[in-house]
Order: C-alpha cells, then structure tokens, then sequence
C-alpha cells in the first residue's frame, strides 16, 4: 500500500506532465509576489492550478533588504540565518494560500556542512508535531548568492508544496 506522501508526489508527476510536454499555458501558470514584482529575473514562487506550488531559494534578507547584523556577528549565525530564511519561505508560502504542512520536498544549501547541526535544530520547529516531514537534501556549496564579504549567506532554502484542488 502506498503512503499518503507517496500518493502525493505520483499525483503530483502526473498532474505536471502537461508541463513537461509542453502544454502549460498563462492561466496555469501564476506568479507570487509578495511585496510586488522584483527587479530580479525570478518570481519568488509559482502557482500551477493543478495543486503545486514552487518556492524559489529564499536567502537571509529581511524585507528591509541585506543580512541584519545579528546574523553575521560570529554567534549562532546559521541558526539567526535559517530562521529568518523560513520565515521569508513562510510569508510566501501564506501568501500563496499554504503553509508548512502543504510542503512535499526541499532543497537546502549550505555554505558549510558543518552547519548541519545548526540549521536543523531551527528547521525542525517549523514543522507539525506528528513527525511528518517533507523529502529534502542538504548541499554543501562552494558560495551562495547575495552576500557581501562581511555578511556571507550561509543558507539557502527552496521548496514545492502540493495542495489538492476541489
């Protein structure tokens, strides 16, 4: 018997496949923004009308802009970094009609690995107390984008999210 998340992600391939053959067209396909369009060359999410929703990597910028100074002053820096990345990802999932509970998969990149530990110990309190968490990597990378050489990102986290459509 398969699980329930299992069923998710085959309904998921399934209801894509119009996608990767071509056959998406502009009212299946919607942008989200949460404060208005960027002047960078992504959407912060799409929104297909078959149910999924695609996060783009989200970086510890608060909506003033930039890494705040808490976040790279040598003390908890990931565990700072991580939290205000999932809560960028939680605006845009809310924004999008979802929450955690609606994600299936995620990406995380790290600039150490040996952050590991960090990053997880915030992560894991993001999600649902019934153990149910999404499929995901973690991916030791050699820089992520954004940063400045006296505030370095150390996290990127991008996510898909499924919902059933009545």
């Amino acid at each position: 018997m398969l699980s329930k998340a299992s069923k998710i992600v085959i309904s998921s391939l399934i209801s894509l496949s119009p996608i990767f053959i071509g056959q998406a067209n502009a009212e299946s396909i919607e942008p989200v923004y949460t404060n208005g369009k960027i002047s960078l060359p992504f959407s912060p999410a799409i929104k297909l009308n078959n149910g999924m929703l695609f996060l783009s990597g989200q970086i510890p910028y608060t909506k003033e802009g930039g890494i705040p100074d808490y976040a790279v002053d040598g003390v908890d820096d990931m565990a700072d970094q991580t939290e205000i990345v999932m809560e960028n990802l939680k605006k845009v999932l809310k924004t999008s009609g979802y929450s955690f509970n609606d994600v299936v998969k995620v990406s995380v990149f790290m600039s150490d690995i040996k952050n590991y530990n960090a990053f997880n110990d915030v992560y894991a309190t993001y999600w649902g107390q019934d153990g149910l968490y999404p499929a995901r990597e973690a991916i030791e990378v050699g820089a992520l984008p954004g940063g400045e050489p006296s505030k370095e990102v150390l996290v990127e986290v991008s996510l898909i999210a499924f919902k059933e459509v009545n």
